[in-house]
């Protein structure tokens, strides 16, 4: 069965598609119709030609041309099909551009990490010693034969017969003047050629699903693309001295050989020789995520584009460079298989300049990773937190519903955070404002705090609640999510401190918008900035407020 798709293409309506099961995996074929000649003969001629090239090519055949070089002899020359001696070139080629990441003579060391068994035409082979890096072949670039040498470790074109049988069938293609096509293997080899199908369209639209956000970019055909990481070929990436595998490597190269090659290994290749290999060859563009998350692009996947926000959460920031790491962390990681598309502002309320500094690196950190993150923003002057949370909601993007808001100390957990978004975006109103509480019975989402803060807390809370008429249960909880509508056509918002909770609940109440108190878990972090002066000021807020609201209006 093949893995979920690392890479998928938006225009395939109006080609015919055609599949073959070959090298252990599908094989599908989108035709545009031709000037003469029925596209599925055509395909079938293709596919027929891709069967001979497993019969070639593969490690797991006993006739073929990589078990003779396996099985021949120091001196003996073996003559090669045509397609064995160009697939072979490239592999070599593409082993010496990556310095032995990619090292087609792994076949023994594949069938060890893949747990198999021997094939029975090598069982009397002897086996390579694991470190064994003596030549194994000469081969001849202008005719198809090698030379054997006194290596002994066991050729396997797995990691690029794929690809090399992609560009074996362009050419039959080409012959039948199919105008376009779109040939794919297993969900990881790719090739275009042509113009889309439908429409005007002259460029073709690649979505990536398995990466956050599922950005896309758009190609201008030909091109072809390569596809490696977990899911692909169990046992195909052999980390050696030195090395760490990466999670995900797609390039895109000229040919499909070499984007299955490079695929595979980009995989094991530091971000400088991924920047060098891109750099030495034309057309050539690498997409690389670490075992870490952290993902480098170059060329096209520079390009790369995600879709319009539908939610954008501000963590505002005053001297936190200390408690967000963690939480944004959690917050990136609990985002990461979200289907709906948010952006993350972290604004830093002029915090003293090494605070700011040090948690502007902390958000460059968890950007470089997860894509929803942006880079720090900045109020400038220290205003307070209403200040700094208004002023990332007025930073956001046009096309997002919804406005949040959450502390930078993780009180909150990630979880919960993600919990009240789906409650938001579930919704189809644009009167709701969700409003986390601690006061709660749901023994599922335990608060862990102070009994002092707790009933201190408490008693604010419905003090403030009876006094204002809120329909929040917690007005001072740090995590809220409001309409980005209703909040945008307010013609002002003014209070820059603790205080902002109860502006943003009284102008609800006002509105008729309705509050959905969402019981969360919670535990109180130390360190926090709230102090008993805050706390005085935030009971004489609601005296004022109460007094504005009972007053002659003019």
């Amino acid at each position: 069965m093949n893995p979920a798709a690392l890479v998928q293409l938006v225009e395939l309506a109006g080609l015919e598609s055609f599949e073959h099961e070959a090298m252990a995996t599908r094989f599908s074929l989108y035709l545009a119709p031709t000037p003469e000649g029925e596209r599925r003969a055509i395909a079938e001629e293709a596919f027929r030609l891709l069967d001979k090239m497993e019969d070639c090519l593969s490690f797991y055949r006993e006739g073929s041309d990589v078990t003779r070089i396996n099985r021949a002899v120091e001196g003996e020359v073996v003559r090669l099909d045509e397609w064995t001696h160009q697939c072979l070139l490239i592999a070599l080629e593409v082993a010496a551009a990556s310095d032995g990441a990619f090292d087609p003579f792994a076949g023994a060391a594949a069938v060890g990490a893949k747990s198999q068994a021997v094939p029975s035409h090598l069982a009397d082979l002897p086996l390579p010693e694991p470190d064994e890096m003596e030549p194994v072949l000469a081969i001849d670039a202008e005719q198809p034969w090698i030379t054997k040498l006194a290596g002994r470790r066991w050729l396997d074109l797995g990691a690029v017969g794929k690809g090399a049988a992609i560009d074996a069938m362009v050419a039959v293609l080409h012959e039948w003047q199919v105008p376009t096509a779109v040939l794919v293997g297993g969900g990881s080899s790719v090739l275009v050629y042509g113009s889309p199908p439908s429409g005007d369209a002259t460029t073709w639209t690649l979505v990536l699903p398995q990466l956050p956000l599922r950005p896309r970019v758009s190609l201008t055909a030909p091109f072809a693309l390569g596809a490696s990481g977990e899911g692909f070929q169990p046992g195909h990436v052999i980390p050696g001295a030195g090395r760490t595998a990466r999670s995900q490597a797609l390039v895109l190269a000229p040919t499909a050989a070499w984007a299955d090659a490079l695929s595979t290994a980009a995989l094991l290749l530091p971000d400088a020789s991924i920047q060098s290999l891109g750099d030495g060859v034309a057309d050539m563009s690498f997409l690389a995520v670490s075992a870490a998350g952290k993902t480098l692009r170059t060329g096209k996947f520079t390009e790369l584009r995600f879709a319009d926000p539908v939610v954008s959460l501000v963590i505002p920031c005053w001297c936190e460079s200390e408690r967000l790491p963690a939480f944004l962390h959690a917050l990136g990681e609990a985002l990461m298989n979200e289907t709906f598309s948010i952006e993350v502002l972290v604004i830093d309320d002029g915090s003293p300049a090494p605070d700011a500094a040090k948690t502007a690196r902390v958000v460059a950190d968890a950007a470089a990773r997860f894509p929803m993150i942006k880079p720090m923003g900045t109020v400038g002057q220290h205003r307070g937190k209403g200040g700094a949370i208004y002023h990332g909601w007025r930073h956001s993007a046009a096309s997002v519903r919804w406005l949040a808001l959450v502390d930078a100390d993780g009180a909150v957990p990630a979880a919960e955070v993600v919990r009240g978004l789906r409650e938001a975006l579930a919704t189809d109103s644009e009167s709701i404002l969700i409003a986390a509480t601690r006061y709660h019975r749901d023994a599922s989402r335990r608060v862990h705090r102070g009994w002092i803060r707790q009933r201190t807390g408490g008693w604010f809370a419905r003090w403030a609640q009876r006094q204002l008429g809120l329909g929040a249960v917690d007005s001072q909880c740090g995590f809220k999510v409001v309409p980005a509508p209703w909040w945008r056509a307010r013609d002002a918002w003014t209070e820059e401190g603790y205080a902002f909770d109860l502006e943003l609940l009284v102008a609800a109440r006002d509105d008729g918008i309705v509050v959905k108190n969402l019981p969360i878990s919670w535990r109180e972090i130390d360190g926090s900035n709230v102090s008993w002066r805050d706390g005085v000021q935030l009971v004489r807020h609601v005296r004022a407020l109460k007094t504005k609201a009972s007053s002659p209006q003019e």
